[in-house]
């Protein structure tokens, strides 16, 4: 119990280390990709429903500076399948959405430094429109998602509807 806790100290102690070194200020973004990322505001909170052959929970984060991050869970069975942190920004005008798989084991699918990116196409009021994924605001408590996912026998669209929940 000794070695957790001097562990824990030890990890708490290094966070706050980090926190507090100085760094360079980090430049506000251009208000036109702040005024961009407000079109995705809508989908802050968090949103649950069935798809993928189990259960889904999707929660995001109000927009902060030119970004908004989510995280992402299924859950078939009692059992976590997997999990996505995802990360809204803005590139070249448009909405992009990035995203990284984990194992329940939180082992990464992709590379240290990799993701999978969802470059964007367009947005709405009511719409974010990216290569491979589209996510509509039906209403103020319906979200539906349309992914076009790969698999062995060929790529296909998976549609998931979800809906507001509370935290």
């Amino acid at each position: 119990m000794k070695t957790v806790f001097s562990a824990l100290i030890g990890a708490l102690a290094f966070v706050a280390t980090a926190a507090a070194q100085p760094t360079a200020s980090t430049p506000a973004p251009p208000a036109a990709d702040i005024a961009v990322m407000q079109n995705a505001s809508w989908l802050a909170g968090r949103w649950v429903g069935e798809g993928l052959g189990g259960e889904i929970e999707e929660n995001w984060s109000l927009p902060a500076g030119a970004q908004m991050v989510g995280h992402f869970r299924l859950v078939r069975n009692g059992a976590v399948v997997f999990y996505e942190i995802s990360l809204l920004d803005v590139v070249n005008g448009g909405v992009r959405m990035r995203v990284k798989h984990f194992n329940p084991d939180f082992v990464g699918w992709e590379e240290k430094d990799g993701w999978h990116a969802f470059d964007p196409v367009s947005s709405s009021a009511d719409t974010l429109a990216f290569a491979g994924l589209t996510l509509r605001r039906i209403d103020a408590n319906t979200l539906e998602t349309v992914i076009r996912i790969r698999y062995q026998d060929g790529e296909r669209d998976e549609t998931l509807r979800l809906h507001r929940a509370p935290l």
